[in-house]
């Protein structure tokens, strides 16, 4: 397989990211991590996704200072590794934000932090309609903004974000603060890294209303075909903020073989109609079987729906489906210009979800795969910060 871990992206600030990464939600274990990440890496991973709430910075940390030390991976380093983390909701606000950065940076054992992003628009054990959520996480940016001059954050962004949450940190004048213990009013201050919309302020302890002087690099959100939302792909194009994709299987259900429907014959192209897809119970695409028997035309077997003595899907068939479609699902994004971050914790699946390089979806089957974010196919299966003030 080619190595394609040089490929990137190029954000705002001049920082290259790479456009596919290993997500570790939900993986805690060290052992686990250690085996996931020395595979991900020797595959040819380079960005690794964790996260406050997923109580796993330590292990990740200790496992790359293995891998280094070790020289696991020859002549990796620190500079070829692009870390993410993100902010707890229980950290909102300047204060408990900044120190929750200083508290990943220990955990992950490093000096800086390639990109860090605010996890959730919401406050923990605050209301969704609580006005103090808006409050806390403007707070939070202005920490984030104050890290990112000090160069512990090499970009910033969010995650979860609405459209109107976007726009509320983009292009509204907010109430700031100071924030004396962290800057002395009479020290100097390094000039604000390229990628700010201003460079020249009054300082922070003599503004009531300031400006966001750093547009987000990142937006990290659910999306796939099942939850396009065009709106928030349309800012993000506008400002330059990169979009990075989460949950594009669907948390699994958009590569189910048990949840598909009745197929049409594997020769019969699916229609050109604009009109959205039949409704596919459980997230499954009617389209899939077709495309993976058109992109992958080696892999000869049937994906009906098997029943044999009340078993279901034969467990070999339903794998072999697993496998193509989350090639299928992760190409898209990668076509769309979104950074993907799967997730597993299996040596093979590892390698299968980096191996997205070698073909490319025709325009066609792009289009098809949209439609089914249109009407009742909409559908969400993670988080839902709709309600968030």
């Amino acid at each position: 397989m080619t190595s394609h871990f040089t490929e990137t992206y190029t954000l705002s600030n001049g920082v290259h990211m790479p456009v596919l990464g290993l997500g570790t939600y939900r993986v805690r274990d060290q052992e686990i991590l250690d085996a996931c990440l020395l595979e991900a890496l020797r595959t040819g991973y380079r960005l690794i996704d964790t996260a406050t709430v997923y109580r796993n910075e330590r292990a990740i940390g200790n496992s790359l200072k293995r891998i280094f030390e070790q020289d696991l991976v020859p002549g990796l380093r620190r500079e070829d590794i692009f870390l993410t983390s993100k902010l707890a909701p229980k950290d909102q606000g300047y204060d408990a934000c900044y120190q929750a950065v200083q508290d990943s940076l220990q955990n992950l054992q490093v000096d800086y932090i390639d990109l860090y992003l605010i996890h959730w628009p919401g406050t923990a054990r605050l209301k969704l309609p609580d006005p103090r959520n808006a409050i806390n996480r403007m707070e939070s940016w202005r920490a984030l903004e104050d890290l990112y001059r000090e160069k512990k954050l090499r970009a910033i962004g969010v995650s979860n974000y609405t459209l109107g949450h976007l726009k509320q940190l983009v292009q509204r004048p907010h109430m700031v603060h100071p924030h004396p213990s962290h800057h002395h009013p009479h020290q100097q201050q390094d000039p604000l890294p390229p990628g700010s919309v201003a460079s020249i302020q009054a300082p922070t302890e003599h503004r009531a209303l300031a400006s966001t002087l750093v547009i987000p690099h990142v937006h990290q959100f659910e999306l796939h075909p099942r939850l396009v939302q065009k709106d928030i792909l349309d800012f993000c194009a506008v400002h330059k903020i990169q979009v990075q994709a989460y949950s594009s299987l669907g948390e699994g259900r958009l590569i189910s073989l048990d949840a598909l429907p009745p197929q049409k014959s594997k020769r019969e192209s699916p229609s050109s109609s604009p009109s959205p897809p039949p409704v596919a119970p459980l997230g499954a695409l009617e389209i899939m079987p077709y495309l993976i028997q058109k992109y992958f035309p080696s892999v000869n077997m049937s994906f009906e729906r098997q029943e044999e003595d009340g078993v279901g899907t034969d467990a070999v068939t339903a794998a072999t489906y697993a496998r193509y479609s989350a090639k299928i699902l992760l190409r898209w994004g990668l076509q769309h210009g979104f950074v993907v971050i799967p997730k597993s914790t299996q040596p093979e699946r590892i390698r299968d979800n980096f191996d997205v390089f070698e073909f490319e979806l025709e325009q066609e089957d792009m289009q098809q795969l949209d439609l089914y974010s249109l009407g009742n196919q909409r559908t969400r299966y993670c988080w839902d910060p709709t309600n968030v003030h």
